[in-house]
């Protein structure tokens, strides 16, 4: 964590920084599953393709965006992800990499009484982890209010879109509080992919007016630089509307089927379709795979931009909207 957030951080150190996340949170969980033996041999699980997704927004969070007063809620999924960064910032003994479940090592979700490392809430339960940076910001104005304790920073929650089916958490975002709480900020990894469903692409949209109907403001961190610039070319206004119509599990079949086909299927049946033959005909097959799959919460520079804008909102929380892909960059 740095002392302030930098707006000139060095973008290739931080990409290097997040390949070396994503292989250790992903190693994490291979070792606990393929490599130590287990009495019964059944294998404990991790979630690498819930991590994955939200690998970008946490290297962004911790190596170039939180001062040390922050705190943050980790999605139980992500608990990988949250040990591997602990490791690389020295804050975690080597010894536990290689005990991820086991008896008295990393636990399954991050847990601030059994975990070896700094650990801010406990998250386990769906729908406790979101709210309790809620709880922990009206617990410190209190405090503050009382007696002459340090300044609070950001209470950060990250969190799955499918955790936005919890009841509990909609009881408090319309809390009459809750929209005063300029310190709060949550980061939703938009990957639409649950263990129950795929969650429906208007349901992004409804969600974000739920939010700003209840008093907070949104970002939206759709897209990347990448297909930010090629929206700009001549055939790019057709692609985003092409993206944006496209239901997700169409997009999560282009980014799974071989080249050839995706140049066959991506320009669609719509009045667009001539010139989004032309601008994919410009691209080669690495330019278009790269493009397909860049998503905003991806993209370090987009993500970084989306976290000033929340802070630069004061008055009220913020909410992050980060589309991600699930399993991001594993084979």
């Amino acid at each position: 964590m740095i002392n302030a957030p930098n707006p000139t951080t060095d973008l290739a150190t931080l990409e290097s920084v997040q390949r070396r996340v994503l292989w250790l949170a992903t190693s994490i969980v291979h070792h606990a599953n393929r490599v130590r033996s287990t009495p019964s041999g059944v294998k404990v699980g991790g979630h690498q393709s819930s991590s994955a997704s939200l690998v970008s927004a946490m290297t962004a969070l911790y190596f170039a965006h939180l001062r040390a007063p922050d705190r943050v809620s980790v999605k139980p999924h992500a608990s990988p992800v949250l040990h591997a960064i602990n490791y690389l910032l020295g804050r975690l003994d080597e010894r536990f990499l290689t005990e991820l479940r086991s008896f008295g090592g990393l636990q399954s979700y991050p847990s601030r009484v059994k975990d070896p490392d700094p650990v801010d809430f406990s998250t386990g339960s769906v729908g406790i982890g979101a709210t309790a940076p809620i709880w922990s910001a009206i617990a410190h104005r209190y405090v503050a209010g009382h007696f002459d304790v340090p300044r609070g920073g950001r209470q950060v929650a990250l969190l799955g879109d499918a955790e936005l089916d919890e009841g509990a958490i909609w009881e408090a975002i319309v809390d009459p509080v809750v929209p005063r709480l300029g310190e709060v900020l949550w980061i939703v990894d938009l990957n639409r992919q649950s263990l129950d469903r795929i969650v429906p692409d208007i349901a992004a949209g409804r969600i974000g007016a739920m939010f700003e109907a209840a008093g907070w403001h949104t970002v939206n961190v759709k897209y990347g630089r990448r297909l930010d610039a090629l929206f700009a070319r001549e055939g790019g206004e057709g692609l985003r509307r092409r993206i944006d119509r496209m239901p997700n599990e169409e997009y999560q079949h282009l980014l799974r089927i071989p080249i050839e086909d995706v140049r066959r299927e991506l320009p669609g049946r719509t009045g667009d379709r001539t010139g989004l033959e032309r601008l994919v005909s410009d691209l080669d097959d690495a330019e278009l795979r790269a493009a397909l799959r860049d998503l905003g919460g991806h993209d370090l520079e987009a993500l970084l931009d989306a976290y000033r804008q929340a802070d630069a909102v004061t008055d009220r929380p913020s909410v992050v909207f980060a589309y991600t892909i699930k399993a991001w960059s594993l084979p």
